[in-house]
């Protein structure tokens, strides 16, 4: 009964050892203290001492074994999720390479159509904005965001300009900038680490 248990402390399957082999373990136990109360104190000492000494040393051997393999298991997801690291950062050198030319109205009408896709095309990557200033202001941290005309009353922002970049703009100027896409808020395409060119 006691191999039994102790098999059951050595299989990695969560559960196995605490709720199959800690009951055999303690059946064996009660069985020993019964055999040496029936049969005398050599009787029954054997099992009773590996009942306390080696199943706990076992079911240490089984945690050790279990977090073993949980580690083998997990490992290959950390090796891929910094071989994605490594490629997202050489997507990021090539977009740096050849940046999306767009204009506002295009960023505008094309999320506006379909946000998903438009993700898949912009979102992370390096763009080459055209447009025309239709408002300037600052967000809440005190740091510049420029609007640009995207139809009547449709906007593309563009934001983490320096102050001095965004001071000298004024409404209606036209201006190219360099910003990396950021997705869709409130319904207007944002932009982010935007340099005017």
């Amino acid at each position: 009964m006691l191999g039994i248990a102790w098999l059951c402390f050595l299989i990695p399957f969560p559960g196995l050892g605490m709720f199959l082999g800690w009951p055999l373990n303690m059946v064996a136990f009660i069985l020993a203290v019964v055999a040496m109360a029936k049969g005398g104190a050599g009787k029954g000492i054997a099992q009773l001492l590996l009942s306390l000494v080696v199943s706990p040393l076992v079911y240490l051997v089984g945690v050790v074994v279990f977090a073993g393999a949980i580690g083998a298991i997990s490992q290959p997801a950390l090796d891929a999720h910094a071989h994605a690291d490594k490629g997202s950062q050489q997507d990021v050198a090539i977009a740096h390479v050849a940046p999306v030319e767009i204009t506002a109205r295009q960023l505008y009408r094309d999320y506006e159509a379909n946000e998903v896709a438009a993700d898949v095309l912009y979102k992370g990557k390096r763009l080459l904005i055209s447009g025309e200033v239709v408002s300037i202001q600052t967000d809440l941290m005190d740091k510049p965001q420029v609007h640009l005309k995207a139809g009547s009353i449709e906007q593309v922002m563009i934001s983490g300009l320096s102050k001095e970049e965004a001071g000298v703009l004024s409404k209606g100027d036209a201006v190219l900038a360099a910003c990396t896409g950021n997705g869709m808020i409130l319904g207007s395409p944002v932009t982010r680490d935007c340099e005017l060119q």
